[in-house]
């Protein structure tokens, strides 16, 4: 009985190599043709293309500033690592690590 479920378990595991194999395969053709572009555009890109604007940060838990928690906030430079910004009314500036924004709300 346990032969069966060994037997069972190496078949499950060469169908999903072999799906993955497919895919990978399939994502290689599209990316050939223009079709598909499997890199995603960064966090850094979205910035860059959005400087000046102003928007709302959602920062992650352990990188929370109360300083800039839900208010406008001025996109004013990006680097690789940093973003610097500026709170719209009170004029605060802050340098924020790009890696530590959940997100993005632009207005």
């Amino acid at each position: 009985m346990e032969y069966l479920g060994f037997i069972f378990g190496l078949i499950a595991f060469t169908w999903c190599m072999n799906l993955k194999s497919q895919v990978d395969k399939l994502q290689r053709i599209l990316k050939d043709n223009g079709m598909f572009d499997t890199e995603k555009t960064s966090l850094k890109e979205i910035i860059e293309k959005n400087i000046g604007k102003r928007g709302k940060i959602k920062l992650e838990n352990n990188a929370t500033d109360y300083d800039i928690l839900s208010k406008d906030c001025i996109l004013k430079d990006v680097d690789e690592g940093w973003l610097l910004l500026e709170v719209e009314k009170s004029g605060i500036q802050k340098l924020i690590r790009i890696e530590s924004i959940k997100g993005i709300q632009f207005r």
